[in-house]
């Protein structure tokens, strides 16, 4: 446990002293203490990365957010009707996760099968998270553009001062997750199991960074769109990120790619942000302050690690 939470792990940085606190270190069996240059696996903040990117786009012309995105992706079956927004928003129907990595399916083919993972709901019907329409936005970024979508993110980290970020972390810098069965201790390759069987990059999860790398995404998204480099998106593509347009059943508001006023670990700050499997959060008031949490929270393992209780009472400055 580091400071109150699971995990050998604790990288923090608040608004109101915007200095980086770490303590730990990388391993539960490593004696170095971590350091604000130590890249944790960031899981789900990768999909605010990719939002950026794919509004990016809409800001450029050439997507809109409620077009049907087949023509791009060929996602789901009999989804026709499935838009950008509605992936964006977690309302597409799609499945929570594309568990097909667990038949033993890799590469190309796992990629196929999940985007082609067929509705459970109808589209636009009901707010369910999921990974998979994420794997969708990312597929969408790169065939709309035409470039990988690691291209993208690096070119949107250089704007936002986020040097470090990557999909290929060196290990000596990484921040260790879980020790699995079937792949022993998981030190700079993606914790997610579908990330890792699809072998490239994707738009739920992989990314990696450090807590400066992920303050940065915050300061922009606090400050309208503009990053350290220059403008990343446009103040609409930010207000679409922060204004809720649809509901989940746990209370909380969807906007695209972020959630707002999540009572589970904001507490009762009004603000929008994210959370990571692996133990990472963020998240921006409505007041302009920030905060960013990262642990390692499942190592060496996921079993009995909540770490609400923590979040919330980090975050609590906000409120």
């Amino acid at each position: 446990m580091v400071n109150g939470a699971p995990g050998s792990a604790w990288a923090s940085l608040r608004s109101i002293d915007d200095d980086a606190v770490v303590l730990g270190s990388a391993a539960d069996d490593e004696r170095m203490p971590l350091t604000p240059a130590h890249l944790f696996d960031l899981a789900s903040l990768t999909k605010t990365f990719t939002t950026v990117a794919v509004l990016r786009l809409v800001d450029a012309g050439l997507l809109g957010l409620d077009e049907p995105v087949r023509s791009f992706v060929p996602v789901g079956s009999e989804a026709d009707g499935v838009t950008l927004r509605q992936l964006l928003t977690h309302t597409s129907g799609l499945p929570a996760e594309g568990r097909m990595w667990r038949t033993g399916l890799t590469g190309e083919e796992l990629r196929s099968a999940v985007l082609r993972s067929p509705l459970v709901a109808s589209a636009g019907s009901v707010h369910r998270y999921s990974d998979v329409g994420f794997i969708a936005v990312g597929e969408i970024v790169e065939r709309v553009s035409g470039r990988a979508l690691d291209a993208h993110v690096a070119e949107i980290a250089g704007v936002l001062g986020a040097s470090s970020v990557t999909w290929q972390p060196s290990a000596d810098l990484a921040v260790a997750t879980e020790r699995q069965p079937h792949r022993g201790l998981v030190r700079g390759e993606v914790h997610d199991e579908l990330a890792h069987a699809l072998g490239r990059p994707a738009g739920h999860a992989g990314l990696f960074g450090t807590v400066e790398d992920v303050a940065a995404l915050a300061r922009m998204i606090r400050d309208d769109g503009v990053g350290a480099g220059g403008r990343v998106l446009s103040a609409d593509g930010i207000r679409l990120m922060t204004t809720p347009a649809a509901t989940a059943d746990a209370g909380y508001g969807q906007a695209l790619g972020l959630r707002v006023r999540d009572a589970a670990w904001m507490g009762g700050a009004d603000a929008v942000g994210h959370t990571g499997f692996t133990g990472t959060a963020f998240a921006v008031s409505r007041s302009g302050a920030f905060g960013v949490l990262l642990t390692n929270r499942v190592h060496p393992t996921r079993e009995g690690t909540d770490l609400s209780a923590a979040r919330r009472e980090f975050f609590s400055f906000l409120g």
